[in-house]
């Protein structure tokens, strides 16, 4: 009797064991695959915040949508996968926005997929999606989502940039400050039952996505629109192959509208195609060009500044200058002969500009670059900016006429946002400014978080910038002569530029024609750079960009309310 009672109860004593094992000691272990087993989980984005223009106008934002996902091994079977499958073709057909799936397509995308729970669609319809939840489709999951629109279309779109399927800005706006728009992501859990479906009142356990901020942009979608037009137009009226415009109010910062081209469009974003992929880059900060004889702005400026030359110090053009055997000719390979500084801006003498540059010195000169920005990104919140290029004395292929080619816009490459910002500098008491495209940031309750403005440094004067602002006025009011650049209505100040394209050891034929100039004259409230690429008509910065600016001057000036004082007015008794 004894033998029998021994067996069963070793027999006893290994199930306890056993059951000791799996309960006890290794309950984590199949409890986590138990888990995996039951439930499912999902990210679910927080609402990403909307990009607005200066005046609260919608430019970026999110609309809730839904995300459809199909449980493998729900659909196991054949029978019920190609009857589920005809069913939420017919049911995925409500949202036009969507590709059009046959049910094999959907049946592909399952088997073939690398989870339990297959994406099928993302961003359906909001509506559309509701209706589906209702068919109850058997296998069928729909999560929430958002997808990004942008209400104005393409206008502004190379600043805004985009985000990718991950929620996560790409380019732009979007990707600048992603940290700010994307919130903060939450999580879902499901259980399901044995045959992959969720169970209906089943288990969810959710950390709520907490909602991105909005950030108010400085562009204003007027003129925005009415630069990417005015841009477009002047490249098919030069045939261009590019360009830029951009509207900043000096003494702020704030950009108001910024437009280039070839840019990124909503409307034909294809980010299969590789050619597109170089429309991601924002050209204006992106971009480097010599900047050609809108550089002598701040070349007078530091001569003046330092105190070696005045608006009437004399100079007599020949016509070339020698640098180490080397001539140095003007733009027109004219001569000018007598001139003072303020005739040099205004006939833009190149002899002129080498004169003051060798007053200033290398060691001058080159502080005063840097204190201009040059060299260095200028801090705008927008990816991938360059610092530009500066040759200096300790690079190996300097030469003494790097310095003189400098003083007029050679041997120097600059981005079209740093030279608008050294403009800004010139005319705006001589404070170096953090050009900028957010104004503010408003958090989910409404709390408002003005962007301030940031003053890098004080490169020349108050007096300095007063005195340069009149010498640019007389350059686009010389006496007895019409200046393309000058609006009808408003005074203001200027300066073109025009410079070859560089290549290896020279220069070719190409071009970059260019002018920067500020209106009114006595308070600026808005500067204008335009750049025109590779004009093939080969007209000058005055003559192919200067009307651009000073049509764009009376019509920006207008819209911002801003007092003619410039034009006739007619009196009355």
């Amino acid at each position: 009797m004894w033998v029998p009672a021994a067996i069963f109860g070793g027999f006893a004593l290994l199930l306890v064991a056993r059951l000791v094992q799996l309960q006890v000691i290794e309950h984590p272990v199949y409890a986590a695959r138990a888990r995996t087993e039951l439930a499912g989980d999902t990210t679910i984005f927080a609402r990403r915040g909307s990009i607005l223009d200066r005046n609260g106008n919608v430019l970026a934002t999110s609309v809730d949508t839904w995300d459809v996902y199909v449980n493998s091994r729900a659909w196991k079977d054949a029978g019920r996968a190609n009857d589920a499958s005809e069913a939420l073709a017919r049911a995925l057909r409500g949202d036009p926005a969507q590709p059009r799936l046959e049910p094999g397509d959907i049946r592909q995308l399952v088997q073939q997929g690398q989870s339990i729970d297959v994406l099928v669609v993302r961003d359906l319809d909001y509506e559309t999606g509701r209706l589906l939840m209702k068919d109850g489709i058997p296998g069928v999951i729909l999560l929430p989502d958002t997808a990004r629109v942008n209400p104005e279309g393409d206008t502004a779109a190379s600043v805004l940039g985009f985000i990718g399927r991950d929620n996560v800005g790409l380019a732009g706006i979007e990707s600048e400050h992603n940290d700010v728009l994307q919130g903060t992501p939450g999580k879902a859990i499901f259980e399901r039952d044995t045959t992959g479906d969720p169970i209906p009142f089943g288990q969810y356990v959710a950390s709520d996505p907490v909602p991105g901020k909005d950030v108010v942009l400085t562009i204003d979608r007027y003129l925005q629109r009415m630069v990417e037009q005015r841009l477009e137009q002047a490249m098919k009226e030069h045939r261009a192959k590019g360009g830029a415009i951009i509207v900043m109010d000096p003494s702020s910062g704030e950009i108001l509208a910024m437009a280039t081209s070839p840019g990124l469009k909503f409307s034909t974003l294809d980010l299969s195609d590789k050619k597109q992929t170089e429309l991601l880059r924002n050209r204006a900060v992106t971009d480097l060009y010599e900047p050609g004889r809108v550089m002598k702005v701040v070349t007078a400026s530091a001569a003046l500044d330092q105190g070696v030359v005045t608006p009437d110090t004399g100079y007599v053009d020949n016509g070339v200058v020698y640098i180490y055997d080397i001539p140095i000719r003007n733009w027109d390979s004219n001569v000018y002969g007598p001139q003072t500084m303020t005739e040099v801006l205004q006939n833009s003498v190149n002899t002129g500009a080498v004169f003051m540059v060798e007053k200033l010195g290398q060691e001058t000169f080159h502080r005063y670059l840097d204190a201009f920005g040059f060299g260095k990104p200028t801090g705008v919140d927008l990816n991938g900016e360059s610092g530009g290029i500066i040759r200096r004395p300790a690079d190996p292929d300097w030469s003494p006429v790097d310095l003189a080619t400098q003083s007029f816009g050679q041997s120097i490459s600059v981005t079209p946002i740093q030279m608008i910002n050294a403009i800004a500098t010139a005319i705006n008491g001589g404070r170096l400014v953090r050009p900028h495209l957010a104004k503010a940031l408003v958090a989910p309750d409404g709390k408002r978080e003005d962007v301030t403005t940031e003053v890098r440094g004080q490169a020349i004067s108050p007096a300095t910038s007063a005195t340069m602002r009149q010498m640019l006025k007389d350059v686009i009011d010389p006496a007895g002569r019409v200046h393309p650049g000058k609006p009808k209505e408003y005074t203001a100040g200027g300066k073109s530029g025009t410079a070859n394209v560089p290549i290896p050891n020279g220069y070719d034929d190409r071009q970059v024609a260019s002018f920067v100039g500020f209106a009114p004259f006595d308070d600026p409230k808005i500067l204008v750079l335009v750049k025109l690429d590779e004009n093939a008509d080969m007209q000058t910065g005055t003559v192919a960009a200067g009307p651009i600016f000073s049509k764009l001057a009376d019509d920006i000036l207008h819209y911002l309310n801003v007092r003619p004082d410039a034009a006739k007015y007619v009196g009355a008794r």
